[in-house]
């Protein structure tokens, strides 16, 4: 038995050469071949190779990893049959390097190979998203770059002090260097604070690359906390902060794909939530909810591609009316929506309900309720004026019917895992002992929807899509500016002159006589 996600590895150069009616063969058998594979994984299986000093381990199987590697295969599956018809021969090279490595790291027991693994996500990912002929793609690729390069050399570091204090490389939680790792993997996890590589990038890239993106690197950043940080409790206010803000950026933009980007930061502050609590039910449900958000999140930015690739449109200032011409679409934006909104008889209710039974403040409590208001003001608000609003807008291309297809299968289990909660916990092989279907819980449940629709109807007007010019929230950019100023202005001053650097020098030491003195 080898690690799923190698197979991936493996067939990333030869597809590259492949003719493109073989390539997308080839492509959905890879895909189908990948999901048996992990189906196929039994926990407790182990796989080791001797390196150096070291004992590498490759494959450990339990039944976390089994379940998110179940998500993450199925959804490169889905994802691979969506772009189809889509994406060129460069993309399925870096694809699978970019696939194979979030999906190897799920089942690495080790964390040398972990890091090898997460720098290969940030090496291919970089490569998806950079376009050479676009200039401002090309710079916020950049700042994509930069910015996991920080967190890899901060999670590096953070490994190099785990093992001088515990003499170990095992995969575990981590006693060493914990600041280092919650940099490292907020990075990735696009923490509120650590979020801004995020939108930028994710609305200028091809829609299909956006999908692929959004179902793995927060995932595996949050896969990363589960590994290191479980049972911290402090990080799970760092998430709710990001649930919250996160859902209101959501409200004060218009760009349907930035609407969804920050929905996705805010949903990976409910997972850090549940895996971060102190008891055992928190950090299943904060797991739960990351296999949830993969089918909602990825289903919501599925139907935004069809509508960039029908109407060459994603603002919802310039969109209306599409659910005549794209029905099925809007049906599935619709499911799509009730899932992220945690409404009953929906996946993402399910793990939304886990995650709150198992809390203990009333803080996080009302932030999570607030945060059901905001997050379902935004998702009606899309809906409405993307697929019911009274605007006419042109159509140019229809959707592939293999776009309708992979939606399809996504929106198929959101529905079953809601209706017969037990699909999920037999994939799981845990009982979570959760009656999900109480009269309080579903009351719960309806809650945050209905307080938005009651806003929605009495605030139309205020909330009605609008053309402004939107403000950049990026103060890492401000702090770049004033670096820059900073060493213009040092740079000015060396200007070739003996005297001032004598001046410099006699100031420095009157500077240390008086330390001295003092």
């Amino acid at each position: 038995m080898l690690n799923p996600g190698f197979l991936y590895l493996f067939a990333a150069i030869p597809i590259f050469f492949f003719k493109e009616g073989a390539r997308r063969l080839f492509s959905i058998f890879l895909s189908i071949l990948v999901l048996i594979s992990v189906f196929t994984l039994s926990e407790g299986m182990v796989i080791t190779l001797p390196f150096l000093d070291f004992e590498l381990i490759l494959l450990e199987v339990d039944n976390i990893s089994r379940l998110v590697g179940v998500i993450f295969a199925f959804a490169a599956l889905v994802n691979n049959l969506y772009s189809l018809k889509l994406a060129p021969r460069s993309y399925y090279l870096l694809a699978y390097l970019y696939i194979g490595s979030s999906i190897s790291i799920l089942f690495v027991g080790d964390l040398f190979s972990f890091y090898i693994f997460w720098e290969m996500m940030t090496i291919s990912s970089y490569f998806l998203i950079f376009n050479r002929n676009k200039e401002f793609t090309a710079k916020t690729s950049y700042y994509y770059f930069i910015m996991h390069l920080v967190g890899g050399v901060s999670l590096l570091w953070g490994i190099f002090m785990q093992y001088s204090g515990s003499g170990s490389i095992i995969l575990e939680n981590i006693e060493f260097g914990i600041p280092f790792f919650i940099l490292g993997v907020g990075i990735k996890a696009a923490f509120i604070g650590l979020h801004t590589w995020l939108p930028q990038n994710y609305i200028n890239v091809p829609f299909y690359i956006t999908l692929l993106l959004s179902i793995y690197t927060t995932k595996v950043g949050v896969y990363g906390i589960y590994k290191f940080l479980g049972g911290i409790s402090y990080l799970s206010y760092f998430g709710a902060f990001s649930a919250l803000i996160a859902a209101f950026f959501a409200l004060r933009t218009t760009n349907v794909r930035k609407i969804f980007s920050y929905h996705l930061i805010s949903q990976i502050g409910y997972m850090i939530i549940g895996i971060t609590s102190t008891n055992y039910l928190g950090s299943q449900g904060g797991i739960f909810h990351l296999f949830n958000g993969v089918l909602y999140k990825s289903i919501l930015f599925m139907t935004i591609g069809i509508v960039i690739y029908s109407t060459k449109k994603e603002d919802l200032v310039e969109l209306g009316g599409l659910a005549k011409q794209l029905p099925f679409t809007a049906f599935c934006c619709i499911i799509g929506a009730f899932g992220i909104m945690g409404l009953p008889f929906f996946n993402g209710y399910l793990s939304k309900v886990v995650i709150k039974s198992a809390l203990e403040s009333h803080l996080l409590v009302w932030v999570l309720y607030i945060t059901g208001i905001a997050t379902s003001l935004s998702l009606i608000k899309v809906i409405y004026f993307c697929f019911f609003g009274d605007r006419e807008v042109e159509m140019e291309k229809t959707p592939t019917l293999y776009m309708k297809g992979a939606m399809f299968l996504f929106v198929f289990p959101i529905i079953v895992i809601g209706l017969w909660p037990r699909a999920i916990e037999l994939i799981y092989g845990l009982e979570l002992g959760v009656d999900y279907y109480s009269l309080a819980y579903i009351w719960e449940g309806l809650q945050p929807t209905l307080w938005a629709l009651l806003i929605f109807k009495l605030a139309h007007d205020i909330i009605e899509p609008k053309d402004y010019e939107e403000k950049s929230l990026d103060f890492y950019s401000l702090f770049g500016r004033v670096f820059n100023n900073a060493g213009r202005l040092l740079t000015a001053t060396h200007n070739g002159n003996l005297s001032r650097y004598f001046l410099w020098i006699f100031s420095t030491l009157i500077l240390l006589w008086i330390n001295l003195l003092l």
